[in-house]
């Protein structure tokens, strides 16, 4: 007789059980560590307000100069900046110009330009005299480059005046 063996069926199970008690210690350590430390912790995404602010006024009569500014890592696609006018009679949008951005290879995209610092817009209005009020809409996306989430398009508008 054997002063001591494992029954075949036995070893499995002990396997097991030593398994499970490792991966649960394991995962309380990590749980420990994320508690203590909110930077180790899982990021979140912003909400699309904090990750791509939008402020506009008017530089002269006839200008307005908008500015997108993305968070840190995040990034804006410089394709899917749009401005346009709304309740608008005697307004209109002569032209737009954007900085130039830089080149990334996007997973989505591929090769496309974008910005990752604040953007600036210059918006060339035509306008008559008697116009002293209109809004300006701007539809602008951009994606969290940590976390590699990209946010649905962001549309905002703004009443503006001419003194």
């Amino acid at each position: 007789m054997q002063p001591f063996a494992l029954c075949y069926n036995e070893e499995p199970e002990l396997t097991r059980h030593l398994f499970s008690l490792l991966a649960r210690l394991a995962l309380f350590a990590l749980m420990l560590v994320g508690a203590f430390h909110p930077a180790l912790a899982a990021e979140e995404p912003l909400p699309p307000d904090e990750a791509f602010r939008l402020k506009a006024s008017l530089k002269r009569a006839d200008t307005v100069v908008a500015e997108i500014v993305p968070a840190k890592k995040h990034y804006l696609y410089k394709n899917k900046v749009r401005f346009a006018l709304r309740n608008a009679s005697g307004v209109m949008i002569k032209e737009v110009k954007l900085p130039v951005g830089e080149m990334k290879n996007d997973p989505f995209f591929g090769p496309i330009e974008v910005y990752k610092a604040p953007v600036v817009a210059e918006i060339t209005l035509e306008r008559s005299p008697k116009a002293k009020a209109f809004t300006l809409y701007a539809s602008y996306q951009g994606c969290n480059e940590k976390l590699g989430v990209c946010y649905p398009p962001i549309e905002k508008m703004i009443d503006m005046k001419v003194d």
